[in-house]
């Protein structure tokens, strides 16, 4: 009889709990949607009212003009991959103008921290805690108001769709449907070149699973990828192969685009301020994703492990493939590069922020107050500086 009435005490406490639990979650996504809501009203007031202020963004809307004329012209790319200007060639067939586009991407922008949010739900669901059922919310939240989410958001750069892109292969491996993964990964790497380095990283995991001795020595955090299907590296590779057999067939060289990439970036560097070898080599990944994010970053340290699941070798390839080529004078110190990465730093931070609250309860919303409101005030810094100090 005392079991029978413990189960049944168990039983109420259960169903009292399950409506405070829908209202939590209620409030959770009513604040999201305003925060997503807000920074999207704000990209389509800056859309309407600024020109678009970077220049590739217009290279990329003149490429694909051409493209309407000749399709397979090879050279018309320059030193871009193909896939954002046939993404864009469509929608200028379609009737879209340059400004359409840009409302294209606030869109795409407000959907990213959605994303965000659904993928870092997908190991919480299910969690007792409601600590824990926090992280999706905040790792959404921080990618809302993300500088470079914002700034992108509102111009018509390839950023945006990459991002997506590359989350998608992220959840794609983590789900275990590895074939989708690598149509992800191959149309990534046809947006923006970058992705190319997360098939590296993804191939020499494949090539040191191969050797079970020295995969047994892996870190456990890469340990995952040894074991990865080959067709999560095969169908990006050959996608990579046959773009430059294309060139290779239309200009009659291997690898000239990308030698004139590199002279055209080099030329480009040495007009920049930072000039001596540590003031150089520290800009890009010290100083910029500073500006980026902010208070972030120490708790993106502080929770990376707690966050890190098998598909975070896709964003750690990209990130080691532009701080090598960022070494060597290869890309620019754009921070347009950390989009792509960020989704993952927001869910990183918002565990880094669980793991202070759980030492110290308040600590947790205190700690992500400050990281979001140093977000908020680096945002509006650098649209003023991006707008030519319009405000």
């Amino acid at each position: 009889m005392r079991g029978k009435a413990q189960e049944a005490v168990g039983a109420l406490s259960a169903s009292e709990g399950l409506p405070r639990a829908w209202a939590a979650r209620s409030l959770r996504l009513t604040l999201l949607g305003a925060i997503v809501l807000a920074t999207a009203i704000g990209r389509a007031w800056v859309i309407r009212h600024y020109a678009e202020p970077d220049g590739d963004a217009k290279g990329h809307l003149g490429i694909a003009s051409a493209l309407l004329k000749d399709p397979f012209r090879v050279g018309v790319h320059w030193v871009w991959p193909p896939g954002y200007h046939y993404f864009l060639a469509g929608l200028l067939g379609l009737g879209v103008t340059a400004q359409g586009v840009r409302f294209l991407n606030c869109a795409l922008a407000a959907i990213l921290p959605i994303l965000v949010w659904k993928y870092a739900a997908r190991s919480t669901a299910a969690s007792e805690s409601s600590l824990e059922r926090l992280a999706p919310f905040l790792a959404g939240a921080l990618c809302a108001a993300m500088p470079v989410v914002n700034l992108l958001g509102s111009s018509a750069q390839p950023g945006t769709l990459f991002a997506i892109l590359v989350l998608l292969t992220v959840w794609s491996i983590d789900s275990g449907r590895f074939a989708l993964g690598a149509a992800a990964l191959s149309a990534a790497v046809m947006v923006r070149y970058e992705a190319a380095g997360a098939i590296a990283l993804l191939a020499v995991l494949r090539l040191v699973g191969a050797y079970r001795p020295l995969a047994r020595r892996m870190p456990k955090v890469l340990a995952a990828g040894c074991s990865f299907p080959p067709v999560l590296v095969v169908l990006p590779l050959a996608t990579v192969l046959a773009w430059l057999l294309a060139h290779r067939i239309a200009e009659g060289t291997w690898l000239g685009f990308l030698r004139e990439l590199y002279r055209y970036t080099h030329a480009q560097r040495e007009t920049f301020f930072h000039q001596d070898p540590w003031t150089d080599f520290l800009f890009f990944p010290v100083v910029q994703p500073y500006y980026l994010f902010g208070l972030t970053l120490p708790l993106f340290l502080i929770g990376i492990r707690r966050a890190w699941t098998a598909g975070f070798v896709v964003p750690l390839g990209i990130y080691l493939f532009l701080l090598g080529s960022y070494t060597c004078k290869g890309v620019l110190a754009s921070g347009r590069y950390y989009e792509s990465l960020t989704p993952y730093l927001c869910i990183a931070a918002a565990h880094g922020a669980l793991v202070i609250g759980q030492r110290w309860r308040p600590g947790a919303l205190l700690a992500f107050a400050a990281a979001f409101g140093h977000v908020a005030k680096l945002l509006l810094l650098i649209g003023r500086w991006t707008f030519h100090l319009a405000w």
